[in-house]
């Protein structure tokens, strides 16, 4: 009986695994060119960028415009009130949205190593793959303008934060640390919840504000990981490009094959 029991587990993790395994191979996507020629003579350009082994392996996604000079502009959300060990344990608090912009040479320098050398979290790290389609300029604006609730929601959470942080008198110090709790809330502000609302959440909410495809699938698929969501939207989304940044080291090939959820 016993031996009869080892084999059948063993028989069973073999499937769980062949499954697995065919999940992996049925997510995996080549380099391939948009299919959008028709708005390329506008310009400019959207990107949904992951660092595959990025967050300890699970990935982190950011977006980047690009204006018809050629000049990218890139978004990265990450927590800010929150400890990573706050976060994990699922409470939400305001995000910051770090912004950097680079000159059309630098973009292109970016795109051709995947290095990324801006000021702000995230904004300095070496990126792997690009998910990509040309927009209007009339689009770049309409991104921009999504971005502005979360630099409102940072900034006001930053000069609360000062004043708490210098208040001497112990009521308004109170007063203003119950505000900061209530801010991290969620009711008024957007904020940063790992599991709800993390950096791929606010990449895919930016970049569909423009693209009803990426909206659909915002709106009906869900995957835990940034590696998982750039594969699942990248295979079923045609009329996007894909363009690799850079050489991937073997880890980095490693995870983008196996992140899949």
């Amino acid at each position: 009986m016993k031996k009869r029991s080892k084999k059948r587990i063993r028989y069973g993790i073999l499937i769980l695994l062949s499954v697995y395994l065919a999940a992996c191979f049925s997510l995996r996507f080549s380099v391939r060119e948009t299919a959008l020629d028709a708005l390329e003579e506008n310009g400019c350009m959207l990107y949904y960028i992951v660092n595959t082994d990025g967050m300890k392996g699970l990935g982190h996604s950011v977006v980047m415009i690009v204006d018809e000079a050629g000049c990218g502009t890139v978004f990265s959300y990450n927590g800010m009130q929150r400890s990573l060990t706050e976060s994990l344990l699922g409470k939400s608090g305001v995000g910051k949205l770090s912004m950097g912009t680079m000159t059309a040479d630098e973009t292109e320098a970016f795109l051709q190593s995947g290095n990324l050398l801006l000021d702000g979290d995230q904004l300095a790290d070496n990126y792997d793959v690009a998910l990509y389609r040309p927009i209007t300029a009339e689009d770049y604006r309409v991104v921009l303008e999504q971005t502005r609730p979360y630099l409102a929601a940072q900034e006001q959470f930053a000069s609360l934060y000062e004043r708490w942080a210098v208040e001497e008198n112990a009521g308004r110090k109170v007063r203003y640390r119950q505000e900061l709790e209530q801010m991290g809330q969620g009711d008024m502000l957007p904020v940063y919840q790992i599991y709800m609302n993390n950096c791929d959440h606010v990449a895919r909410l930016l970049a569909s504000s423009v693209d009803s495809e990426l909206q659909d699938y915002t709106d009906h698929t869900r995957r835990m990981t940034p590696n998982g969501n750039a594969k699942a939207f990248g295979v079923r989304a045609e009329s996007w490009g894909v363009m690799m940044l850079g050489e991937q080291s073997l880890l980095e090939r490693f995870l983008m094959f196996l992140m899949i959820f």
